[in-house]
């Protein structure tokens, strides 16, 4: 995560890569950029906290219980970190909604990303119907990747489409480096346990 003071929006911007997750309370911005990553906003309408990730479900068959395939997994435990960050700012689940963008289908990635970003628009709806979370607005699927800002403060997400990928060549490769380490790795992660 790198944290700047120097940004078009004029706030202090804290911009998350591939893989990370950020929660707060502040009058700030958390920002990234997605291609066939997904990038979910989550914002307590009561508390007004708000965080972001940035992350990806490795491929295969989602199944009709998100929480006994080992793949989703790996996007339930990404998603219940961010939770988790949240909560401990005095959050609570019940009272979250959700603003989600990326799964794009870019041609420009060694990574069969039709596949890929199917698997995570799949994973996304069963994820948040199963966790009661409600969605609020989704950007999902086309073929370029999103910068986005978004204000923990009152939940807003400011999108800009990166056509010909414009200002994105580190983010490009940092997320391809990202999605091969989680196919990689993704036999590897335990079993997780949620709580209520």
């Amino acid at each position: 995560m790198l944290k700047s003071g120097n940004n078009e929006t004029g706030k202090t911007a804290f911009l998350i890569y591939p893989g990370e997750y950020f929660a707060t309370r502040g009058d700030v911005f958390i920002s990234t950029i997605v291609g066939s990553c997904l990038a979910v906003c989550l914002f307590d309408v009561s508390e007004h906290i708000g965080g972001m990730v940035n992350f990806v479900v490795p491929g295969g068959k989602v199944t009709r219980d998100i929480h006994e395939s080992e793949i989703s997994r790996i996007g339930v435990l990404n998603m219940e970190y961010l939770i988790g960050e949240m909560v401990k700012l005095g959050s609570n689940r019940k009272h979250m909604v959700s603003k989600i963008f990326g799964a794009a289908f870019l041609s420009d990635e060694s990574t069969s990303t039709h596949k890929l970003a199917e698997d995570n628009l799949e994973f996304v709806s069963k994820y948040f119907h199963a966790e009661k979370i409600r969605l609020v607005n989704s950007d999902l699927g086309g073929e370029f990747r999103r910068k986005l800002y978004f204000s923990p403060l009152d939940g807003k997400v400011w999108r800009k489409k990166l056509i010909n990928n414009e200002e994105v060549s580190e983010f490009a490769i940092l997320e391809e480096e990202y999605v091969r380490k989680e196919f990689r790795e993704r036999d590897r992660k335990g079993s997780i346990f949620l709580f209520d």
